[in-house]
């Protein structure tokens, strides 16, 4: 609910406050006084686009300030509001919200800069935009016309039908939808990047594997090769061991034999003597299999050119995979290591591949939960449009629009069937797939067409209040704000409209600037625009008693009020069930400072 506005250097408003009721508060004046610009202010308030013309006389800025109440516990759009204010940082705990937005011209330049905060809080005009959809309505011409705005036809609808609770599931699937994609797309994403490295994986651990190094291979083979390097010397010395050993009869083996056959005979002769080869090892066995490795060891040096060439070479080949894939150090340990290293990446790259596949599973899975909520939806929506566009027909003829033609078009968006552009989830959005349009002509010659696009400021206005008497809106903003709903009616119309006003100020604050008596009396307060005598500022006045009925007699009469004009002014008051002028305190209400 929308409580004070302050005005300061704001076009022709110096410096003027207003304080607003709950129910039905009417604001009169007479043409071209600036009426229109209480409401631009109150449009900057709401998020509306700036101009520098706004930007009085007085100083190189004009500021807006405005207090609400924000939504309360029971209000449908609670949540999104304290959303909105824990994204911006703005405190709200308390239910009051003070607004403030400074226009100030920038130097040089025909073009002006924004300043606002809320509750003291510095934020975005798009955050203040958001706020203000939230806050309060108007129903006016201009860029700031409710009905213009992205997506009102289908809140209206949907507030008529009923559909908050099919909104929230659509829009928690299809925050369930965007959260399955963005996972599947990143999963791509790592694979499409890991694409070139997987590959080069595949080849480094293929080499590796090829070569099968082995644990202190390097090692081994450089100490071989330095062996293998005194190739002559180790051979003659092998030949020359050999031959003590077992090569000659002057040999170990061949006197070792001769002695234990001298020990055996001696041994037939005397049993110690036989004793003394108990226990030992077989001698002769061991200088032979000794000698049998002295011969191996000496052919396999004499072949040493044949093997030093395949050191070399498996040397070149370990030592280049080493540099390629270890670092250029650790030999063939390195290498074994960065094998596991490679097979364990590769083995992730693989899960992350399965990964993927159960991502698109279960975004596909999403986008179908997605599409049979959206359906549901939709159904319902064509169900409620068909109502709604049938109450609002009924409502303009009894406003004063008999002869004119409404519907509600609902279309799907791109990329659903019969769009043209089937398949994808792009177009998806949180409120549903469906386009929904109001469609208006002022008469049967007319073909119906997009209302912004052909109806007039006032027929805009009485649409707006057709449309909230026909059942849209019970749920919504808790301040409406009507321009002239009442322009070129008079008689039983401007009746039919002021009640309808009334009606909608038991569940709504309404603000509706009026140009009819029968308006003006209905309401629960009443806010006068006047020109100062200067002629170059205008000021706001709260009318009670007589100076109510002053009002509406001139409203009644013209310039010149007579005692008659003042007594149906007075029954007017009555009628409305205003006390007139002992109900409310008579006089005028202390104006604010400085006008």
């Amino acid at each position: 609910m929308l409580h004070w506005l302050r005005a300061q250097n704001v076009a022709l408003l110096k410096d003027v406050s207003l304080e607003f009721e709950a129910g039905l508060n009417v604001v009169t004046g007479e043409t071209g006084v600036g009426k229109s610009i209480l409401l631009e202010a109150l449009g900057l308030i709401l998020g509306v686009r700036g101009r520098s013309q706004l930007v009085g006389p007085l100083a190189d800025r004009a500021v807006v300030e405005a207090g609400f109440t924000a939504p309360d516990e029971e209000a449908p759009d609670r949540e999104r509001f304290r959303a909105l204010a824990r994204e911006a940082g703005v405190s709200a705990e308390d239910g009051d919200l003070v607004i403030r937005r400074e226009l100030r011209l920038v130097p040089g330049r025909r073009s002006i800069s924004n300043r606002i905060t809320v509750n003291g809080t510095a934020v975005p005009v798009a955050v203040l935009r958001a706020l203000g959809v939230i806050l309060a309505e108007i129903y006016s011409q201009g860029e700031y016309l409710a009905l213009l705005q992205p997506g009102a036809a289908r809140e209206a609808v949907d507030d008529a039908g009923g559909h908050a609770p099919l909104r929230r599931e659509v829009a928690a699937a299809f925050r369930a939808l965007r959260a399955a994609e963005a996972e599947r797309d990143g999963l791509q994403e790592r694979l499409t990047a890991a694409t070139v490295e997987r590959a080069e994986m595949e080849r480094a651990l293929e080499e590796i594997e090829r070569a099968a190094p082995q644990p202190g291979e390097v090692g081994g083979l450089l100490e071989e090769r330095r062996t293998l390097g005194h190739a002559e010397q180790l051979a003659s010395r092998l030949e020359s061991a050999y031959q003590a050993l077992y090569g000659s009869d002057s040999a170990v083996g061949a006197q070792l034999a001769v002695a234990l056959r001298a020990l055996e005979d001696a041994g037939a002769i005397d049993p110690r003597t036989a004793g003394l080869l108990d226990g030992r090892p077989d001698l002769l066995v061991e200088v032979e299999d000794l000698a049998a490795a002295v011969r191996d060891r000496c052919d396999s040096v004499r072949a040493a050119p044949e093997r030093l060439a395949e050191i070399e070479d498996r040397l070149v080949v370990l030592r280049g995979l080493e540099r390629r894939y270890a670092g250029g150090a650790g030999g063939a340990d390195a290498l074994l290591e960065r094998a596991a290293e490679l097979r364990a990446a590769l083995a992730e790259l693989t899960d992350q591949a399965q990964e993927r596949r159960r991502a698109v599973a279960a975004a596909t899975d999403a986008a179908a939960r997605y599409r049979d909520r959206a359906a549901s939806l939709h159904a319902a929506r064509g169900a409620a449009a068909a109502a709604l566009a049938t109450g609002v027909q009924g409502e303009l003829a009894g406003l004063g629009i008999p002869r004119a033609r409404f519907s509600i078009g609902i279309e799907p968006l791109s990329g659903e069937p019969g769009s043209g552009k089937a398949g994808g989830t792009a177009h998806f959005t949180e409120h549903g797939l469906d386009r929904v349009e109001f469609l208006f002509s002022a008469g049967p010659e007319m073909a119906p067409a997009p209302i912004g696009e052909v109806a007039s400021g006032g027929e805009s206005s009485r649409f707006f209040l057709a449309l909230k008497a026909a059942g849209a809106g019970k749920g919504g903003v808790a301040t409406l704000v009507f321009d002239e709903a009442d322009t070129g009616t008079s008689g039983r119309i401007a009746d039919a409209v002021g009640r309808r006003l009334r009606r909608l100020a038991a569940s709504h604050q309404v603000v509706s600037v009026t140009h009819l008596p029968q308006v003006a009396a209905l309401g629960r307060a009443h806010l006068a625009v006047e020109k100062l005598e200067s002629g170059d500022a205008v000021r706001v006045r709260t009318l009670v008693g007589d100076a109510r009925i002053e009002e509406i007699a001139r409203m009644l009469a013209g310039p010149e009020v007579t005692d008659s004009a003042r007594r149906h002014a007075s029954e007017l008051l009555s009628g409305a069930g205003v006390d007139a002028p002992g109900g409310r305190t008579g006089g005028l209400a202390p104006e604010p400072a400085g006008h």
